[in-house]
C-alpha cells in the first residue's frame, strides 16, 4: 500500500535517457596487479549532480565511490601476491564460492560485483528512456509476470520486506536444462531472486547462492539457490544437473543500509525503492539480456551483447 501511494505522483516507470551500449565488468589492472573501482556508464554525470530525482551526488559519493573504494582495498589486500590479482570479480565468485578458506575474496568480489552492477544499471535523467523504448523486451517481462505493473510491485515489495541487507534481482533463464523425466523447464522466461549479504544470484556458484528469506517471501519463489550446480573456471556452459538452469541476471537494486539511509532515513526505504524503480537504465538491461523474436518459434533467438 506505502509503495502504491508514493508512486501516484510520478510514473512508476517514467522515461530515462538513452542507454549507451556497455557491459564493463569490473576489471583488475594488469600494469599493476591490482583491482581498481570500475567506471560506469553515466559516471560524469553521477559525478557532476548525482542521480536526478534518486541519490544526491554525496549519498552517491557513500553508497558507490566510498563504499566500492573499501571493497577493492579489501579485495587488493586478500588476493595480494597471489594469482588472482588480474581476475574479474566475476570470475573470482565463480571460483571460490565453494571455498571455505578463500570466504574473504569471494565476500568482496562478490559485493564489489553486485554494487557496480546495481549502480551501472541506473540513468542520469528522467527524460528520454523509457521502457516502451526496448518493445521485445517489454512483450517478454508483460509474458512472464503479466503487467509492468505486476513486476514493479513484486519487486520492490520483495526489496522492501527483506529483513536484512541484499539484493534483489531481475534474471532471465538463459538455458533451461531437461529433467530427470526429460521434461523441460515450465517456468517464466523472466523471475525474481533474491540474495543476501555477499550472496551472488550466479548458479554456477551453488554455495554460496541464496533463496527467499522465508520471512518475507511472497509470490514467485525466486530461489538463486534452486538453479543448479558449479562447473569447471572458464567453461562456456557449465554442466548442470537436470532440471537446473542457467540465468542471465538483468537488473538489480540493493538493499543495503548505505544506499538509502543517507537520502531517505531509516523509514524511507520504500521511498528509496520507488524512485530507484524510475531511474533505471533500461537500455542497459535490454543490452545485458537474449531477445525473443517473434518467428513463432519459442527457441530462436537473437543473442543480445553479453553482460
Amino acid at each position: 500500500m506505502v509503495l502504491h501511494t508514493l508512486a501516484r505522483s510520478r510514473s512508476a516507470w517514467a522515461p530515462l535517457v538513452e542507454s549507451r551500449l556497455s557491459a564493463r565488468q569490473f576489471h583488475a589492472s594488469i600494469s599493476r596487479s591490482l583491482h581498481e573501482v570500475p567506471s560506469l556508464i553515466y559516471k560524469d554525470e553521477f559525478e557532476a549532480k548525482g542521480i536526478a530525482g534518486f541519490l544526491t551526488k554525496e549519498s552517491y559519493d557513500i553508497a558507490y565511490n566510498k563504499n566500492m573504494a573499501f571493497l577493492v582495498d579489501r579485495l587488493n589486500k586478500a588476493t595480494k601476491g597471489s594469482d588472482h590479482e588480474n581476475s574479474t570479480t566475476k570470475q573470482l565468485v565463480l571460483s571460490f564460492a565453494r571455498n571455505p578458506s578463500m570466504a574473504a575474496v569471494f565476500s568482496a568480489a562478490s559485493m564489489a560485483h553486485n554494487t557496480h552492477f546495481f549502480f551501472d544499471s541506473l540513468s542520469p535523467s528522467l527524460d528520454t528512456n523509457s521502457l516502451d523504448n526496448y518493445p521485445l523486451l517489454k512483450e517478454a517481462l508483460i509474458k512472464s509476470f503479466g503487467s509492468i505493473d505486476t513486476l514493479w510491485r513484486t519487486m520492490l515489495t520483495t526489496a522492501n520486506a527483506m529483513t536484512g541487507p541484499g539484493f534483489v534481482w531481475l534474471v532471465q533463464a538463459k538455458q533451461r536444462s531437461t529433467s530427470a523425466a526429460g521434461n523441460t523447464s515450465s517456468l517464466p522466461e523472466y523471475r525474481i531472486l533474491t540474495t543476501y549479504n555477499a550472496g551472488t544470484p550466479y548458479p554456477e556458484a551453488i554455495y554460496r547462492q541464496q533463496g527467499v528469506d522465508q520471512s518475507t517471501a511472497i509470490g514467485y519463489n525466486g530461489s538463486a539457490g534452486s538453479f543448479g550446480s558449479t562447473s569447471a573456471r572458464g567453461r562456456d556452459t557449465p554442466k548442470l544437473p537436470p532440471g537446473t538452469e542457467l540465468i542471465t541476471p538483468a537488473l538489480c537494486v540493493s538493499t543495503w543500509e548505505h544506499c538509502y539511509l543517507p537520502e531517505y532515513g531509516v523509514d524511507g526505504k520504500a521511498k528509496y525503492l520507488i524512485e530507484w524503480w524510475k531511474s533505471i537504465n533500461w537500455g542497459a538491461v535490454d543490452n545485458r539480456v537474449e531477445k525473443r523474436q517473434k518467428l513463432g518459434d519459442n527457441n530462436v533467438f537473437d543473442k543480445g551483447p553479453s553482460v
